[in-house]
């Protein structure tokens, strides 16, 4: 977890906003939309193992703090798709998780890779398409997934 924390801080997780147009945009805004998530989460998934409520809350969205930047003028910028070398929002997030040295469960990176639903579903690979039909089925993809969507649909932009 040490790896995990130190990547955090090293790539700025915690002062980039978590877009740059919709929701939880404003500095600090990725670090505050996670643990919104972790809260909506920590209150609707009682039955599911508190390690992987904490991990997939907090970390479904790692793969934002190489993606937001500020350019040399200060302004925060995104970086296109083909310049992180992994595609994908969440397996993206479960592949630097992974690389740091962090043991996930199967159900916790279906969790993550697919937190956002089936995204574009229809132009996925077949295999793909089916790991996203079985991880419907777990609850810890379902709560993620409604815990992200709730707590982005109540804090899309600051006043």
């Amino acid at each position: 977890m040490g790896n995990v924390v130190d990547y955090l801080e090293k790539n700025n997780f915690f002062e980039i906003p978590s877009s740059l147009h919709r929701h939880h945009n404003w500095e600090g805004g990725l670090a505050q939309h996670c643990l919104g998530v972790y809260d909506r989460l920590s209150k609707t998934g009682e039955d599911l193992p508190e390690d992987s409520r904490i991990i997939t809350s907090l970390l479904h969205d790692v793969c934002k703090s190489r993606k937001i930047y500020k350019d040399k003028n200060g302004e925060w910028k995104k970086r296109r798709e083909e310049e992180l070398h992994i595609p994908g929002h969440g397996n993206r997030s479960v592949k630097i998780l992974e690389k740091l040295g962090l043991k996930l469960t199967s159900e916790e990176k279906r969790a993550i890779r697919w937190h956002m639903g089936g995204w574009k579903i229809g132009e996925r690979p077949k295999d793909e398409i089916r790991d996203f039909f079985a991880t419907k089925k777990s609850d810890l993809w379902r709560l993620l997934h409604n815990a992200d969507r709730y707590d982005a649909s109540h804090n899309p932009q600051k006043d």
